[in-house]
């Protein structure tokens, strides 16, 4: 007999071969986990989670049926029966979602909904319009979501500056006498006034005291 490697034997023979696997009896009567539970974990997960959601929606409906005012632009939609708008049990629906009207506490509401709780996670801007455009339509939604997520204190102190680090600033030293320093500037080029079109403005950094001279634009540093 002569030993040859598995990696040389690229023709196995016939007999190294099984001619058949039997799988049916494999890891019989074994299971890691029980099927009940699975069953009851997943079945608590799920009704908790809706009976949050439709606790939730339900205050903020009530709060939507209460107020019966509608803007103007809304009852002439309404008028129309075009398909895009409609009302249902005190509801206005636009394109599908629920119109929220310019209600201060109605819209706090929905903004602290989906920013503030666990599940959510403080969205930035985008996510959190995102979110809410799935359930509501309200006139000026991003203007309100960009003010309340500048005013949330927890984003504001964990968020992220992608700014580059300003350097240390190094101001000049303060002049010990009048005249000693000073700074030049000129203001041009301006209408021409017996052949002068600018002012050399000179200021002493000690007494911030200012002279001005005429000259023109053509001056040079000679």
């Amino acid at each position: 007999m002569k030993h040859i490697p598995g990696k040389t034997n690229t023709k196995a023979d016939i007999l190294s071969r099984k001619e058949q696997v039997n799988t049916k009896e494999d890891n019989k009567d074994v299971q890691l986990l029980k099927e009940e539970l699975w069953q009851q974990r997943t079945t608590t997960e799920i009704t908790i989670i809706k009976r949050k959601t439709t606790v939730e929606e339900g205050n903020i409906l009530k709060e939507i049926k209460r107020n019966t005012t509608r803007e103007k632009e809304v009852v002439q939609a309404l008028k129309k029966e075009n398909g895009l708008i409609w009302e249902e049990d005190g509801v206005v629906y636009m394109e599908g979602r629920i119109y929220v009207l310019n209600n201060k506490k109605i819209k706090e509401e929905i903004l602290k909904k989906n920013h503030d709780s666990a599940d959510v996670g403080h969205p930035g801007q985008h996510r959190m319009l995102e979110l809410i455009k799935r359930t509501y339509w309200c006139p000026g939604l991003k203007k309100d979501v960009n003010k309340y997520i500048q005013g949330c204190f927890k984003c504001q102190q964990n968020k992220v500056q992608h700014q580059r680090k300003a350097e240390e600033l190094h101001p000049l030293e303060i002049p010990k006498g009048p005249w000693q320093e000073i700074s030049i500037d000129i203001i041009g080029s301006l209408p021409k006034l017996n052949g002068m079109d600018a002012i050399v403005v000179i200021v002493d950094r000690f007494m911030k005291m200012i002279r001005l001279k005429v000259t023109t634009t053509k001056i040079s540093l000679e």
